[in-house]
């Protein structure tokens, strides 16, 4: 494992956490958490000085409605609040409930937490019909998601044919990753599905790499579709993991606000190896719109060193989110708000339109992930075949 002592310790977080505007309320939101908070916003914040100072907060009762009420819109649409509970959760890899993500207008499933309570039992692409024999709604799926320990009956419509599973509920801890090596034609191709940069998540991309490394693999394929960001610490580890031959040169740097100049700070690529890492001439980035934060910096952190050319995104731009936080807490509350632009190492900044596609591609919910056949990863195995989109 990378020992990191030198590196930037504060907690600095780049993420999106999906509902994370519905965090649970623990206590009153007292008169002295809202001067804590904003002071927050017209000090440390990015855009200190440009924050609504006549916003009466004397009348909020949750937290998450006085961040959105002061955060300088546009661009921030990321700043938020979550509870301690929540934040430890995600960190560590744990959760309750079932464990997948579906699509609000038909209920087909997209996406399934390795390790979950329904991994291997409901798939990408399934349309859920029924739960328990009632046809399906939102309100159903948050009931059943919260009944820890108690069976539901999902009656799904999987590649045209119904079929009943029995989910259950529960807490659990999950994995960020599945990584596996592709014989395609003459090449060995590693595939990487990672799904969020926890900063337990280290371990994983170790082990995913020491597979990558013993296999000799020829290109690599990075699947960040749904990816939301997180740790830059460990966004920085990936690098590490992608290539050995910058060793402590600058990967990426963050600029905070000009008062707060002096939390300026600097990650470089590791000075010593650890014998698992690889020395990829090119990556392949598989990205969506929900692709966002740190998976955004380690695209954009390879460019300087590969060249445009050889940092190649598959599917569609992705979310624009140039800019990170670092936590504060206050009681029970852990508050994230913006306070810096992350810089590669050529002093670029990702633009707030995403990161383009070098190549457009479907994400098609009828394959699994890492299915050579799913139009994403075809279309990357296409370009390692002919150095050119289809």
């Amino acid at each position: 494992m990378h020992n990191r002592i030198n590196k930037y310790t504060i907690s600095i977080i780049l993420f999106i956490i999906m509902g994370c505007s519905n965090s649970v309320v623990t206590g009153v939101f007292s008169d002295n958490e809202k001067s804590f908070v904003y002071n927050l916003f017209n000090t440390e914040y990015l855009w200190y000085d440009k924050v609504d100072t006549t916003v009466d907060t004397s009348n909020f009762t949750k937290p998450q409605d006085m961040v959105s009420a002061l955060r300088v819109m546009p661009p921030d649409k990321w700043s938020f609040t979550m509870s301690v509970k929540e934040y430890n959760d995600y960190s560590n890899q744990g959760a309750s409930g079932f464990g997948f993500g579906y699509v609000v207008s038909n209920f087909q499933v997209y996406f399934v937490r390795v390790d979950s309570p329904v991994y291997g039992k409901l798939l990408r692409g399934d349309i859920i019909l029924k739960i328990d024999g009632n046809d399906i709604n939102s309100n159903l799926i948050t009931q059943a998601s919260k009944n820890d320990g108690v069976e539901s009956i999902f009656t799904v419509d999987r590649n045209g044919t119904q079929i009943d599973i029995a989910l259950t509920p529960t807490v659990y801890s999950y994995k960020v990753s599945l990584a596996k090596v592709i014989n395609h034609n003459s090449k060995r191709v590693g595939y990487l599905r990672y799904d969020a940069f926890t900063s337990s998540s280290t371990a994983e991309i170790e082990k995913a790499f020491t597979k990558f490394h013993d296999a000799g693999i020829d290109e690599l394929v990075i699947d960040l579709r749904y990816n939301h960001g997180g740790s830059v610490l460990t966004a920085s580890i990936l690098l590490d993991n992608i290539t050995n031959a910058y060793l402590g040169q600058r990967q990426i740097y963050l600029d905070w606000n000009k008062n707060y100049q002096y939390n300026n700070s600097t990650y470089n690529f590791d000075t010593q190896t650890d014998g698992n890492e690889l020395d990829m001439s090119r990556v392949f980035f598989l990205t969506k719109s929900s692709s966002a934060s740190a998976s955004e910096l380690v695209i954009s952190a390879l460019k300087p060193y590969l060249g445009d050319d050889n940092v190649i995104t598959i599917g569609e731009a992705t979310a624009g989110k140039p800019v990170g936080m670092s936590s504060r807490v206050y009681g029970d509350d852990y508050y994230f708000l913006i306070n810096f632009v992350v810089k590669n190492d050529a002093g670029v900044t990702t633009s707030f339109d995403g990161i383009p596609a070098t190549c457009p591609a479907d994400d098609n919910l009828n394959y699994q992930r890492g299915d050579e056949k799913g139009d994403m990863l075809a279309t990357a195995l296409h370009y390692i075949d002919y150095n050119s989109c289809p």
